[in-house]
């Protein structure tokens, strides 16, 4: 039952929480919002969305949960980026009320020390870590960027499943008890099914248990110890579950040549760890360059949150004796042990502290990841640091009020103030991916990504020139990121500069001949020059590295059909519409090659196909148009030009088409001459212009 002080407590977490994130409606996608959205033709295509449990959880190491709400957001409002942000931020919303809801739990039903200690006596713990959460500008990569929607829906299905599991522990009934658990297992799943950060939960809810639930209270019944035990053998029978998937996600085939079940989970983590980084830096080198991120950025950016940068410029360890890495390592340890110290004084503390090292294990231990930093990761851990912060201002708060309960007040609202105040400011910085870039690149001047990504926002906005000098700063750290050089090659094709676009793209195979898009890219530059040989061995390559290409197969099949390869296009074209289905160009581009080769019967099919797909697809209407006039349907003829007009009133060519069924086969010259008249108006020098005022002066003349 929601009390009036918990209903108060909720209206002020959803207001604050609007309030710091009022101004992010409006902000573009970004980086990888591009691959998971804008360009995710199963969105566009309405392909391989059922919403069937059946089919969500059968795909959760995919992240289904976070596909499947994202789609419907496309399915909403299209690609309007305000129903997208409105929906990160109910989450967060939500999030934050459930961080209050558990640590109310917490605080309400547990006794804590021999001090008793107890929320009532201060401030509204509970409250002022979920406003501080709410609030925290480090949460605003996970917030405002919208494909970190896996991070926020993870978290929220990690504190909702917790929830659950410590309303079944406290449950009298068994029946009761086997629901809550049924519903946090449930919420685990769903939470697997938006990002693996999840698999920590069993490891964490044993420390809970151990902090509060080993003592006795009135609260808890004689079959406690029964009902613990089944509690804490659910979570290490789930971890396991948790952790195949996991592996199964990171490392398929290897776990696939191992034959123990039992042992798969365990030794596929493992190879990952040790193998995965060969690429990269070693498993140990991540581990060690994870302690400076931890004490260095995560906590530094928590308690002092300026200078947030989406793409920082870190250092990576070198050894475990660099003074840094020693320094970080000897805080890490120093904070734990902080930690165990108030075990019995307040459990609260040595819990924060536990949640933050527990929840970053993931993401900043043994697996190696691109980049060593990253805030959104840190987005769940900070809920411990909320809770510790909380702590302290509380035992400040209660020192103070006696003396001066209003200077007092001032210290706890002055960092939410202060707090509230830099995320709005982050906010604009993510308004869209210039400024975003723009700071980035600002912030790590040595880093040749921050460029290269602010060359593509550039270029996105068509300031070629600008875009050009970003790339080729990037280029100029980097001199062979090969990224940047097919950047630039992309901004040279726009500026149909393909001398200078072949030349960056060459570089970019002579660095990787594996990049894909580099192969396409060039094809397509050879393509513009008429090159059309070295074109088709570009898109075939193209091809050979990723069949699903199917741009390239477009392209192929349009320079098949120019050289008159006909059997080749069809064949290639069909190729295409096996990837992209619905493409109505694709079917009008096939109906064209199938009316040169004098077969109108498969033309008129895809023509029509290409308008059951588009019924405003201008061109296949008026080759419909042009098939029905051939046949001598001269009504049905007139009915598709007319529809064309209708469409594209400015199409001079169907005016002329009109013109001649109502001159030569319909005998209405008044209205021929209307549409000759509209024709030459729209284009006075088309080539047939003289041979229209011809016809224009006979019928007037007779």
């Amino acid at each position: 039952m929601l009390n009036k002080r918990n209903a108060y407590s909720f209206s002020v977490i959803i207001l604050i929480s609007l309030l710091s994130y009022f101004n992010t409606f409006q902000n573009s996608f970004h980086f990888d919002d591009h691959d998971y959205i804008l360009n995710n033709e199963a969105f566009k295509e309405h392909l391989n969305y059922t919403f069937t449990i059946g089919s969500t959880l059968s795909n959760l190491r995919n992240r289904s949960v976070v596909l499947h709400s994202l789609y419907l957001n496309y399915s909403v409002g299209g690609f309007n980026v305000f129903g997208f942000h409105v929906v990160n931020l109910t989450v967060h919303t939500l999030t934050c009320l459930l961080i209050f809801i558990l640590l109310k739990e917490t605080l309400r039903n547990f006794h804590f020390s021999k001090n008793r200690f107890k929320s009532d006596t201060g401030i509204n713990i509970p409250l002022l870590s979920s406003i501080l959460f709410a609030v925290h500008p480090i949460n605003t990569q996970a917030v405002t960027y919208i494909s970190n929607r896996s991070t926020l829906l993870a978290t929220f299905f990690y504190l909702l499943s917790f929830i659950f599991f410590i309303r079944s522990v406290r449950s009298i009934s068994f029946s009761s008890a086997f629901s809550f658990i049924f519903l946090s297992a449930i919420s685990l799943l769903m939470g697997f099914g938006s990002k693996t950060i999840i698999i920590t939960f069993p490891a964490l809810f044993i420390i809970f248990y151990l902090l509060f639930l080993s003592q006795k209270t009135s609260v808890i019944k004689k079959d406690l110890l029964n009902k613990l035990t089944s509690s804490i053998g659910f979570c290490i029978i789930a971890s396991p579950l948790i952790l195949a998937l996991f592996s199964k996600q990171i490392s398929y085939q290897r776990l696939s040549a191992i034959n123990s079940k039992l042992l798969s989970p365990i030794l596929g983590t493992l190879i990952m760890a040790l193998d995965v980084t060969e690429d990269y830096i070693s498993s140990f080198i991540y581990l060690l360059t994870e302690f400076k991120v931890i004490i260095s950025y995560y906590l530094k950016i928590i308690f002092f949150p300026f200078n947030q940068n989406i793409d920082p410029d870190f250092l990576i360890a070198q050894a475990l004796t660099d003074i840094p890495v020693l320094f970080s390592l000897f805080l890490i340890i120093s904070l734990l042990i902080i930690g165990l110290y108030f075990y019995k004084k307040n459990p609260l503390i040595t819990f924060g502290i536990f949640w933050f090292y527990i929840t970053l294990l993931p993401t900043s231990s043994i697996i190696p990841l691109l980049d060593p930093v990253a805030e959104h990761r840190v987005y769940l851990p900070s809920i411990g640091i909320a809770m510790i912060i909380s702590v302290f201002l509380n035992d400040f708060y209660k020192k103070k009020k006696t003396t001066g309960q209003a200077t007092s007040l001032i210290f706890i609202i002055a960092p939410i103030v202060i707090l509230s105040s830099l995320t709005i400011q982050r906010n604009f910085i993510w308004k869209d991916e210039v400024s975003l870039w723009s700071d980035a690149a600002e912030k790590s001047p040595l880093k040749p990504r921050p460029f290269n990504n602010l060359g593509e926002a550039y270029e996105k906005k068509a300031d070629y020139q600008k875009a050009i000098h970003s790339l080729k700063k990037a280029i100029s750290l980097a001199p062979d990121f090969d990224y940047a050089h097919n950047n630039l090659g992309t901004v040279y094709g726009k500026l149909n500069q393909f001398d200078l676009a072949i030349k960056e793209y060459l570089h970019v195979l002579k660095v990787n001949d594996q990049f894909t898009a580099a192969h396409y890219n060039l094809g397509k530059s050879y393509e513009m020059k008429e090159m059309f040989d070295d074109a088709v061995q570009e898109y075939l390559k193209a091809i050979e590295q990723q069949p699903d290409f199917y741009q390239a197969y477009f392209n192929l099949a349009s320079i098949y059909s120019k050289s008159e390869s006909y059997k080749e296009a069809i064949s290639t074209y069909q190729k295409f519409l096996k990837y992209k289905p619905s493409y109505p160009a694709a079917h009008f581009e096939l109906g064209k090659i199938y009316l040169k080769i004098e077969n109108s019967d498969i033309a008129f099919k895809h023509f029509s196909k290409s308008l059951k797909l588009d019924r405003n697809y201008v061109p296949a209407r008026i080759a419909l148009g042009n098939i029905y006039f051939m046949r001598g349907s001269y009504d049905k003829a007139e009915e598709s030009y007319q529809q064309v007009l209708t469409l594209d009133p400015d199409n001079f060519t169907t005016h002329n088409n009109l013109g001649l069924i109502y001159l030569q086969y319909k005998n209405k010259p008044s209205q021929a001459v209307y549409y000759f008249q509209k024709s030459l108006k729209i284009n006075p020098s088309q080539p047939h212009a003289k041979s229209i005022m011809e016809k224009i002066k006979n019928i007037l003349n007779n």
